[in-house]
C-alpha cells in the first residue's frame, strides 16, 4: 500500500511540474477573446518572472491571420478596449520554437493602428511556438505572453 501513495505522489509532482510553465508570466485567465484570438494578462516586465503571483495591469488579445499578420488589443481587468493613446507607438515582439532541442528566436516589431497593435510575425520554424510582446505605457516596460501556439 505504500508502494501505491509513493508513486501516485510522483505522479501528482511530475503533473505540477509540466503544468508549472502554463503559468506562464502571470495569472491563467479563462477571458475569451472579442475578435477569436487568446487573451493573456500584462504585467510589469520586471514581475514577469513572479509567474501567477504578477499582477495583471491589463488583459491582451492577439489575434493571427494565415499570412502571418498579428493584431493585439489591450483591454481593461473587464475586457473593455483601453486608450491606446498612453502606449508608445511601436512595441516589440518575439517569436520563439523549439527548434532541434533549442529555442530559436526572431524578433518582429507591431506598430499601434488605430485601436489595436498591427506587425507581421515570421513564419514559425517549429509548433507549437511562442510570441512574448513587449509595450511601453507611460514609461512603464509592460509583457505580455503567449505561449503554446501552434
Amino acid at each position: 500500500m505504500k508502494m501505491k501513495h509513493t508513486w501516485l505522489g510522483l505522479l501528482i509532482g511530475a503533473t505540477g511540474l509540466v503544468n508549472a510553465h502554463d503559468g506562464g508570466h502571470g495569472p491563467k485567465l479563462s477571458d475569451t477573446g472579442k475578435y477569436g484570438g487568446v487573451v493573456s494578462g500584462v504585467v510589469l516586465k520586471t514581475d514577469a518572472k513572479k509567474g501567477e503571483a504578477a499582477s495583471i495591469l491589463h488583459k491582451a488579445e492577439l489575434v493571427r491571420s494565415a499570412d502571418g499578420k498579428v493584431r493585439l488589443y489591450i483591454y481593461d481587468q473587464a475586457m473593455t478596449p483601453v486608450d491606446l493613446k498612453f502606449f508608445d507607438a511601436k512595441g516589440t515582439a518575439i517569436l520563439s520554437a523549439k527548434v532541434k532541442g533549442k529555442y530559436k528566436e526572431s524578433t518582429f516589431s507591431i506598430e499601434r493602428a488605430e485601436n489595436s497593435f498591427v506587425g507581421r510575425m515570421p513564419k514559425p520554424e517549429g509548433k507549437p511556438y511562442n510570441i512574448d510582446v513587449t509595450l511601453k505605457e507611460n514609461g512603464r516596460d509592460l509583457l505580455t505572453a503567449f505561449d503554446n501556439l501552434d
